[in-house]
């Protein structure tokens, strides 16, 4: 969701998903996918870069070897690291021995 700012001064989050057309005609108009219209204080350029950032959020953790902010620090030991949505990491030298 982007946060923007009616006219009267009310902040509205809209999906950028639906977002179908944004024209300046001198005021900003949104036109949303079901026809909808909303009229906002950012101009269209504002707007773009708003949901440019929001699309960047999305594709932060979605690069493959990235790292995220939880993950452990770089000097810290696999083995005793355990996360629940991961199986129990080990190297191969530790599942090999008896």
């Amino acid at each position: 969701m982007i946060p923007l700012t009616r006219p009267d001064g009310t902040a509205v989050l809209i999906n950028p998903d639906r977002i179908e057309l944004v024209e300046e005609t001198p005021d900003t108009v949104i036109t949303l996918a079901d026809g909808k219209k909303m009229l906002v204080r950012e101009t269209a350029t504002e707007v773009a870069t708003r949901f440019h950032y929001y699309q960047r959020s999305l594709h932060v953790d979605s690069r493959f070897g990235g790292r995220r902010a939880y993950d452990p620090p770089t000097d810290h030991d696999p083995a005793q690291y355990e996360h629940p949505n991961r199986a129990r990491l080990r190297s191969y030298n530790e599942s090999t021995r008896g």
